[in-house]
C-alpha cells in the first residue's frame, strides 16, 4: 500500500530525534528516569559509581572521563 506525502511527513515527525533517543537509551541501559539522566546532563547531579561503569562500559570508556568536572567528588 502507498502512503500519501502527509503520512510519510507525520510518520517521521513522530519519531524521537536524536537527543531524545539518546536520553531513552541511556535511561533503559541504567535502569534510570530520563529526568535523571537530564540531571547528568545539567551537572545536577552525578551517577553513582556502579552506573558509572555501565555508562562507560556503553561509551567504550574511562568512567572519569564521562564527568570530569566531578572527579574529586
Amino acid at each position: 500500500m502507498t502512503k500519501s506525502f502527509k503520512e510519510l511527513y507525520f510518520e517521521q515527525k513522530n519519531l524521537p530525534t536524536p537527543a531524545q533517543a539518546f536520553l531513552e537509551d541511556v535511561a533503559l541501559v541504567t535502569n534510570r528516569s530520563i529526568t535523571t539522566v537530564r540531571m547528568w546532563i545539567s551537572g545536577t547531579q552525578i551517577p553513582d559509581h556502579k552506573t558509572l561503569k555501565i555508562l562507560a562500559n556503553k561509551f567504550d570508556t574511562e568512567p572519569h572521563l564521562l564527568f570530569p568536572d566531578n572527579e574529586n567528588e
